[in-house]
This record gives C-alpha cells, sequence and structure tokens, in this order.
C-alpha cells in the first residue's frame, strides 16, 4: 500500500522554532508542572526526524487497520517499542481520550471570551501562531488583554495548557 497515493500525505519533519522557544521559556521556570502534564512527549521537541526512513515505512502502513503490513504478516508497534525506537523513556501513562467541544468551551478553558471570528475552531483546529501569540511570550496576556476573562495570574497556568495543545497538535496530532 502506498500511502503517498493518498490526497494528502504529511509528516513532520522539523520542529517549530517558536514551540522550541516557548519550551526553553517554560522550562526555565516550570519544567515539573509541564512534564506532569505531558510526561516524556517534550522530548519530541528534540526528536530529529528521517524522512527517508518514515517515507520506506509509510511504504507498507495500512491506516485503515493501523498496522504495518508485508507480504506475509502484520506489525503493531506498542507505544513501548516507539518510545524505545526513538530513545524517548516511557512510563505508564493515562491515555488521553479527545472529545468534541465547542469552540466557547475550548477558549473558555484557556481563560479567554468567545471569538466568533475563529473559524477554524468549529472545523476542530486553531492555527499553532494563535495559541503562541497569545500564550507563548511573556508579554502576550497584555498584547490582547481584551480577549481574556482571567487575571495575569491564572492566565500563567493557561499558558501550560495552551502549550500542550500547540505541542500535541504540532508534533503528535499534526
Amino acid at each position: 500500500m502506498n500511502i503517498f497515493n493518498s490526497p494528502n500525505p504529511q509528516m513532520v519533519v522539523d520542529v517549530n522554532y517558536k514551540l522550541r522557544n516557548w519550551w526553553m521559556d517554560i522550562k526555565r521556570d516550570r519544567e515539573r508542572e509541564i512534564r506532569q502534564l505531558l510526561g516524556g512527549l517534550t522530548y519530541l521537541i528534540f526528536v530529529i526526524p528521517n524522512p527517508h526512513l518514515i517515507r520506506a515505512l509509510l511504504e507498507f502502513w495500512d491506516p485503515v487497520r493501523m498496522v504495518f503490513k508485508f507480504v506475509d504478516f502484520d506489525l503493531t508497534p506498542t507505544i513501548e517499542e516507539i518510545s524505545g525506537l526513538i530513545d524517548m523513556s516511557y512510563h505508564e501513562c493515562e491515555m488521553i481520550v479527545p472529545y468534541k467541544t465547542s469552540s466557547r468551551e475550548f477558549l473558555q478553558s484557556l481563560g479567554m471570551k468567545s471569538n466568533p471570528t475563529l473559524l477554524s475552531l468549529d472545523l476542530g483546529w486553531i492555527h499553532f501562531d494563535f495559541l503562541y501569540s497569545r500564550f507563548g511570550r511573556d508579554d502576550s496576556y497584555y498584547s490582547f488583554i481584551d480577549e481574556f476573562e482571567c487575571s495575569v495570574e491564572k492566565w500563567e497556568t493557561y499558558c501550560l495548557k495552551a502549550f500542550a495543545i500547540a505541542l500535541l497538535g504540532s508534533l503528535v496530532f499534526s
């Protein structure tokens, strides 16, 4: 099965430098908290993907059954095996179970006011630059104060959640 014949195959080939900078800023002050939230997934920021290896593996990927399909057997990688392959420690972590939320609920969970102009939320996604501009810099709160319905102290806790969303959306569920 050739996944490159699919309509839009994509792979992460580089980590956004803004995400990397955001991580370095968080790591300086609140590394323990973000590691509790994301576990070892923060190590993905420093993994250098090998596009040739990924392309070779994708030739055998069956997206319907979520396995690598070879001539006479199927291979289903486990989280432990993948973490060993990319040299990332795996700890027994709770599974992340996605659920659909409204755009209002999503923004509210980040301490923001409802924003009817954010049409992407209704489609189930949000642009990385939107999150970074509002949560990724020290002056973000004051630059977008009219969009928030929380104090600056509370905003600081929302920054961790926004970073987690940005990392997961950029590197895990891209």
